[in-house]
């Protein structure tokens, strides 16, 4: 009788589809909302302020952007309003997240132009259903 050895097969190694850009200064809430994303086939890039996530989405137009409400300098959400004030990066999804829960200023979510809220801790279902549900829309990224 022969013997099979079980082999694990891993999941299948994609090309990511997707770019989203993670403007967090929290280390911890940064590598889990990267790593969520990244199991879910996407390309992630992390910067800790909102000077470092203007720049990098006006030049590469990211399909998404998890934008922190408590950034070092610049907060989220006034970078959130220039993001969205601008004609290159206006149409790019923002979540912005808030160790702040339910507590969050809403006039401000707002009025700042943000797609979506998402307070932290994350709910991890949550989570991956709502970057799938801005990820399905047609892409703003720049091609070279």
């Amino acid at each position: 009788m022969p013997v099979h050895t079980p082999v694990y097969v891993g999941p299948e190694r994609r090309k990511p589809t997707k770019r989203i850009l993670i403007v967090e200064d929290n280390h911890l809430d940064s590598a889990l909302f990267g790593a969520l994303a990244e199991s879910q086939g996407h390309e992630v890039i992390k910067v800790a302020n909102a000077d470092e996530g203007l720049k990098l989405a006006r030049e590469d137009r990211p399909d998404l952007i998890i934008m922190d409400v408590r950034l070092p300098g610049m907060s989220g959400f006034e970078a959130t309003r220039i993001l969205k004030s601008e004609d290159s990066t206006r149409n790019i999804p923002v979540i912005v997240t808030s160790a702040y829960g339910p507590y969050a200023d809403q006039k401000e979510l707002r009025e700042c132009g943000c797609d979506a809220y998402m307070a932290t801790p994350i709910e991890i279902t949550g989570f991956v259903d709502l970057i799938h549900t801005f990820l399905s829309k047609p892409s703003t990224r720049k091609t070279d």
